[in-house]
């Protein structure tokens, strides 16, 4: 009951954080628009993700609209990054074709190594701004909450053993990183 009124909450905060950049889409040109759009795209896909969960479906939440939104994130990051840097760059696009049958097996775990991924490369872009107030280190902390989240809800899946936490901590945990997200925006 907790965990379903945590979705709907988290729900409502992210598409309240999905108004500025929205906005900014529509408003900006060239690379901060493709930027923004992106970002959105991120918003509203993980606004669907606590939506269908919310309605119970947690197969279609966990085991699709997480990993996409976070593998929408890591993209985010990588042309974030490309842009940042001011200099022209190949991007070798890499490619991993996962079968229907080792996606839902690694559904518990694949949001978590998509999330250590773009939490690799948003430390990485905070380590270049060497500035504690930087977009990117705002959404290093971010993504470290979001992971924070997923651990615990692993403890309620029985996958990790955290003697200490309950089962409905994942869920608030995620509301939290919510707030942060939407406050940083």
């Amino acid at each position: 009951m907790l965990e379903t009124q945590l979705h709907l909450i988290s729900a409502v905060l992210i598409a309240l954080a999905a108004i500025v950049p929205i906005y900014l889409t529509i408003k900006l040109k060239d690379n901060l628009k493709k930027l923004t759009a992106i970002l959105s795209i991120f918003i509203l896909i993980h606004a669907v993700y606590q939506v269908v969960g919310f309605f119970g479906l947690t197969l279609l939440a966990d085991g699709v609209f997480e990993p996409l939104s976070v593998a929408v994130l890591i993209f985010f990051g990588i042309i974030y990054s490309g842009i940042a840097k001011q200099r022209n760059m190949s991007i070798k696009n890499m490619v991993v074709v996962w079968s229907p049958g080792t996606l839902l097996l690694l559904m518990n775990s694949i949001t978590i190594m998509l999330l250590l991924g773009a939490l690799g490369i948003f430390i990485w872009l905070a380590s270049q701004s060497k500035n504690i107030r930087s977009f990117q280190f705002q959404m290093s902390i971010f993504i470290i909450i979001w992971i924070l989240g997923d651990m615990v809800i692993f403890y309620g899946n029985g996958i990790a053993v955290f003697s200490a936490l309950q089962s409905d901590v994942g869920s608030g945990i995620h509301v939290v990183s919510m707030v942060f997200f939407s406050v940083m925006l």
